[in-house]
Formats: structure tokens, C-alpha cells, sequence
């Protein structure tokens, strides 16, 4: 009876929670997992999720009667090491060995595991420019006693090369808070940390992590890892077997100067004696998932960004509507409202979408000379096993209207660090992505990928709050395709080499004559256009994602 319970109940036997990068491996496996009908209740419409309940999952994998293929086989094994400490945990009892970690203590009040990080990447780009990325730092995750969990990452970087560009424009690739440059080399230090309490059947959480909400594989339209992360305060609730809440509120980065409270020093004259202090900027956003159905899984929500103030005691009520708060206090704030969903009905097959809105008139919504419509929307599928087993395949694609993200004060963009916090192409903009991947050995991974991306311009906000709005991929537009070949291989556990050889075309209307970067530095990539030229990353990480 005991073991029945544990397989149905274990995250509540033993409670504690660390959660788990959104970059991680793991994430992939449990969706194919998911696709085939292996596990059940796997909700990620809000990631990271913990790894106690991804140790559920591998428990659920592990006493399926579902037959595996080598390669699943022995990726189930790699994970079972990989989450001991949590099976261990619940008192699951068909495990062998841990995974090792450089520096591990193990005590009655708990436990702490620490690894370190290091990396090496080159990036012969396409327009002729290459970037080199040297990378070194700490990793330090654990428990104390039932009911705490803790986790901290630091990664010191330094960056070289003729493009170094801290906010990758047009790359998924996450943006960086730049710290210093000296002669040419610059360098950036991203840390990330959580400490966790579990409360009955809420996590309450004190952290600087990415959040990624919303379906989408090759980006998020909600909530992604691109903009730099943040600190914030979370609530995870566990409001029944097939429903799931969270709330977060979180502390952004304006990057503007409030001229009311910054000040010169008197003793040191010029910019080295100027004490800027900037505005205030907060998101509060809240996500509801549940499963109605079996292969059915559904998720709304709803956001707020504010500013130049202090916290807002209604964004701090966790079950507040966030929309109706807005309008109380006079409109002056930025809300969103958006929905997931994820459908695993077929055997093998798994579809998605998601749907973002930022503003949206129903009464003047199919009137060509009235629209208003702020929206994004990503819809895709991942076919598994179709053509040869442990194989995938991937279709995508995203939409951003014109002006989303976007607002009239720009303490109230839909952004941090002035990046998106939503999808890394940005409004105005549309991308098709297409791949095939296959694993021939469960620690490699090969596939062909092609991406098209469509983004036009950004003109002054005052066109956002006029009739009609302007249609979507207006000018200036710029047009990028790529399709080639990527691979990634762990030769040794945390150990992976990545590699990519890529045929890329880039066209733009944008030049520095004839458009500015006054609205929006961001929203813009000039170089010159080119075609049939090759793209080519090569990259060594240890123990980071």
C-alpha cells in the first residue's frame, strides 16, 4: 500500500524544491515522454519546474509497463543518477548509483552538492564577423532539513571578437547584462539563485531565475530566457491532482534615469562623479494549468508591468485580476493576458499553442479600419518516431503583430534590460522554423534545421494609439534564412560539445542613412546583405546549459 501511495503521491510524502534551469535536458525527454503516453500530469506551460517533481516523472517512466527503445533505456538510466538524491528522497528503491559531483556533503540537517562551470565557443558568422566566449564559474545546489532547497550559479564570461553585441539581435541566444569593456574584450557575469520553503501544498520562493511560460520550442511568446533574469518573489501552489498555480512578481530594470533623485558629487566633477538612480519597473503574473483531460493540458494567465513607484499592494494579491486592478488606478499601467495549450491526444504526437494579447478590441475586430489587435500567437507540432525510431520531428511558427511588448511609457515596455521579456524576434515580425533531429546514441544528437524569419520596423510609439493600425511586416524590412546541420554530444556526463554548420541568407531595407535607432536600438540589425555564406558555431560547455 505504501509503495501505491508513493507512486501516486511521492512529491507530497517528501517536500522540498529546487527548481531546475528552463535550458535543461531533462525538459525534452519528459515531452517525449509525455507524446508517447508514458507519464501523465506532466503540466510545463510554466517552467522551471522543480527536481522533485521531474523525479516524479522519472519514477512514472520508470514503473510504466511501456515498452523503451536502447536509446530511452539508457537516457532513463542517465537521468535516475542524475535525480538519486530526489528518488532517494520519496524512498524509491529500484536505484544503483548517484551521479558525481566534484564536492558533496551529506548530513541529518541536509545536503549540498557543488559543481564547477566552464565553457569555450567560436562563432564564424555569417556576415563575416566572429565572436569567441570564454567561460568559467560555480554551480551549488541543496537541501536542509524537509522543507528548504536552495540553488546558486555564477558564470564569469569574457567575450572577444568583431561582433560583440551583448543583446545577440535576431539569435535566441539569451542577452547579457554587459560589465565591463577593456581594449576590445568584454565581460558579463550572469548568476542566477533560489532559496525555496515548501509550505503544505505551496512552494513559497525568494529567487533570480529565468521563467519560461507558454509552449514553444525554438522560443516563448510570454515569458523566455532572453531578456537577462531577475529577482523575484513566487508562489507554486498545488491546488488539486490535475491543477496547478503560480504567481510571481518581480523587480525589472528600467534603464531610466530619474532625474528627481539622481545626483552629482560635488568633489568629482563629469560623468565619474554623476550618481544616476533609476525608475522603478515590476512585473506581477499569474498562471493557472489544469488537465480536463487526459492528453489535455491548458493554461491562463495574465501580467502586469508598472513602474515609477513603489510595489502595488494589489499586484502583491496573488489571485488579484490584474486588468481590473489597472483600471482602478486609472489606467496608467501595462496588462497582458495570454493562454497555452498543449495536446498529446495522439500517440507520438504532440501539438501546441500559445496566444499572447496585449490589447485587443473584440468590437472592432473584424473591421479593417478599426483593428487594434497587439497580438502573438505560436502554433507547432513534434512528431516522434515518425520515420525511424528515437527520431523527431518539428514544425513552428510564431507571429508577433506590430506594437507588442510595446507601450507609451517606457516604464511600462514589456521588457527588462530593454529586451523582451516575451519571444527573442520581437513585435512586427514572424518566424518559421523546420527540423529533423535523431538520436542514435542516447548522449548524441544530430539533426537538419531551417529557420525564416520575416521582421519589419519599429516606427515612433505614436503610431501605436492610431487607427488603423499599421499592418504587419510594414517597413523597413528585413528577411534572414538559414539551413544546415547541428549536432550536440555529451561524451562524458555534463560535458557537451556543440556544433552547428549552418547556410545563411540575410537581406534588410535598413541603413543608417535612411532610419534611426532613436525608437528602439534593439529593434534593428545593420550590415550588409549577403547570401549562400556559412554559419559556424563550435562550443565546449561543462555543467551549464
Amino acid at each position: 500500500m505504501k509503495k501505491f501511495l508513493l507512486l501516486i503521491f511521492p512529491i507530497y510524502l517528501y517536500t522540498q524544491s529546487v527548481y531546475l534551469p528552463v535550458t535543461h535536458p531533462v525538459y525534452g525527454y519528459l515531452d517525449k515522454m509525455e507524446a508517447k503516453q508514458i507519464i501523465s500530469g506532466y503540466r510545463d506551460a510554466v517552467k522551471p519546474l522543480s527536481r522533485e517533481t521531474i523525479g516524479k516523472f522519472i519514477i512514472q517512466i520508470d514503473t510504466s509497463s511501456s515498452v523503451l527503445t536502447e536509446v530511452e533505456k539508457k537516457e532513463q538510466f542517465f537521468y535516475k543518477e542524475e535525480f538519486f538524491q530526489e528518488l532517494e528522497n520519496v524512498g524509491y528503491e529500484n536505484i544503483i548509483e548517484e551521479r558525481w559531483h566534484l564536492y558533496q556533503y551529506k548530513s541529518d540537517p541536509g545536503n549540498i552538492n557543488i559543481d564547477l562551470i566552464g565553457g569555450y565557443t567560436y562563432h564564424d558568422r555569417a556576415d563575416g564577423k566572429f565572436t569567441k566566449v570564454i567561460s568559467n564559474g560555480l554551480n551549488v545546489y541543496g537541501y536542509l532539513g524537509k522543507q528548504v532547497g536552495a540553488y546558486f550559479m555564477f558564470r564569469d564570461n569574457g567575450i572577444s571578437g568583431s561582433f560583440i553585441h551583448g543583446a545577440y539581435p535576431f539569435s535566441s541566444t539569451p542577452a547579457q547584462v554587459i560589465l565591463s569593456n577593456n581594449g576590445g574584450n568584454v565581460f558579463y557575469d550572469p548568476v542566477e539563485v533560489q532559496v525555496n520553503v515548501d509550505i503544505g501544498f505551496a512552494t513559497l520562493s525568494v529567487e533570480k531565475m529565468h521563467n519560461s511560460w507558454g509552449a514553444g520550442e525554438q522560443g516563448n511568446i510570454i515569458l523566455s530566457n532572453k531578456a537577462p533574469s531577475y529577482p523575484q518573489i513566487k508562489i507554486r501552489a498545488k491546488l488539486g491532482e490535475n491543477i496547478d498555480f503560480t504567481y510571481l512578481h518581480g523587480w525589472l530594470y528600467s534603464g531610466i534615469i530619474d532625474s528627481n533623485r539622481s545626483y552629482q558629487n560635488p568633489d568629482v566633477s563629469g560623468f565619474t562623479g554623476f550618481r544616476p538612480v533609476y525608475r522603478q519597473k515590476y512585473i506581477a503574473s499569474h498562471m493557472i494549468e489544469f488537465t480536463p483531460w487526459d492528453g489535455v493540458d491548458l493554461a491562463f494567465g495574465e501580467s502586469e508591468i508598472y513602474g515609477s513607484r513603489s510595489p502595488e499592494l494589489l499586484y502583491l494579491i496573488p489571485v488579484m485580476f490584474f486588468k481590473a486592478g489597472e483600471h482602478w488606478m486609472s489606467d496608467t499601467d501595462n496588462s497582458q493576458m495570454f493562454l497555452s495549450a498543449d495536446l498529446n491526444v495522439v500517440k507520438n504526437q504532440n501539438y501546441y499553442m500559445s496566444l499572447f494579447i496585449d490589447e485587443m478590441s473584440t468590437q472592432d475586430f473584424t473591421k479593417a479600419d478599426r483593428q487594434h489587435n497587439q497580438l502573438a500567437f505560436t502554433v507547432g507540432t513534434k512528431l516522434y518516431d515518425l520515420v525511424i525510431p528515437d527520431s523527431r520531428i518539428m514544425v513552428e511558427y510564431t507571429r508577433i503583430n506590430p506594437w507588442v511588448y510595446n507601450h507609451r511609457f517606457s516604464d511600462d515596455t514589456y521588457q527588462n534590460h530593454s529586451i523582451n521579456l516575451g519571444h527573442w524576434i520581437g513585435q512586427n515580425a514572424d518566424l518559421l522554423s523546420i527540423g529533423f533531429f535523431y538520436k542514435p546514441m542516447f548522449n548524441l544528437e544530430v539533426g537538419l534545421f531551417f529557420e525564416s524569419l520575416r521582421k519589419g520596423g519599429k516606427d515612433s510609439t505614436i503610431h501605436q494609439y492610431r487607427l488603423p493600425t499599421q499592418t504587419i511586416l510594414y517597413s523597413p524590412l528585413t528577411k534572414q534564412q538559414t539551413i544546415g546541420f547541428v549536432s550536440t554530444y555529451e561524451p562524458i556526463r555534463d560535458l557537451q560539445i556543440d556544433f552547428k554548420v549552418l547556410q545563411s541568407r540575410f537581406t534588410t531595407q535598413v541603413t543608417t542613412s535612411s532610419y534611426s535607432y532613436i525608437y528602439d536600438p534593439y529593434e534593428y540589425y545593420i550590415t550588409s546583405d549577403y547570401a549562400k555564406k556559412w554559419d559556424i558555431f563550435v562550443g565546449i560547455r561543462y555543467n551549464f546549459d
